[in-house]
């Protein structure tokens, strides 16, 4: 199998865009990632992967709070900013904190509060399951899209 070109195939695929927060003992975690998804309605959880090689993984444990920020079309930059390898990437990011002490962006389309549930392997990722405790939303907001590399913003149309 060509490894760009499955990539590329993958591409194909148009995605919300999520930033995945969370925290260890001393610092702040935040990472972009489009692979989200949900999982269950009874009990309510999620899935996220994550590199093997991110060094976010440190925030993840059994039971640790972390926040599913999926972002709005307003947030690319938000999104970049936390996609790249940086000390502290909430530098010149607006957000607040959930009871939990977890960062949680400002003007989300939608947040998810969740606890890790399990932690198994997939390939190259890790794919975190998060028990959702807690969620929110701003109906009036649209997402920021992912599509062949690209950011981009549904354009809405009326129903025939």
């Amino acid at each position: 199998m060509d490894a760009r070109k499955f990539r590329d195939t993958l591409g194909q695929f148009a995605t919300g865009v999520t930033v995945i927060t969370g925290k260890t003992e001393n610092k702040l975690i935040g990472m972009t990632a489009n692979a989200f998804s949900s999982l269950s309605l009874d009990p309510p959880l999620i899935l996220v992967c994550i590199d093997k090689k991110s060094s976010s993984m440190e925030a993840f444990m059994k039971d640790q709070p972390f926040a599913v920020n999926i972002l709005e079309k307003n947030q690319s930059e938000d999104c970049w900013r936390f996609a790249k390898r940086s000390e502290d990437k909430f530098v010149g990011c607006a957000y607040d904190f959930s009871h939990d002490g977890v960062p949680i962006l400002k003007g989300n389309l939608a947040t998810i509060h969740c606890d890790v549930d399990a932690i198994l392997e997939g390939g190259d990722h890790y794919i975190v399951t998060g028990r959702v405790k807690s969620v929110d939303y701003d109906n009036e907001k649209e997402p920021l899209l992912f599509f062949r590399g690209k950011m981009g913003e549904l354009a809405m149309t009326e129903a025939t």
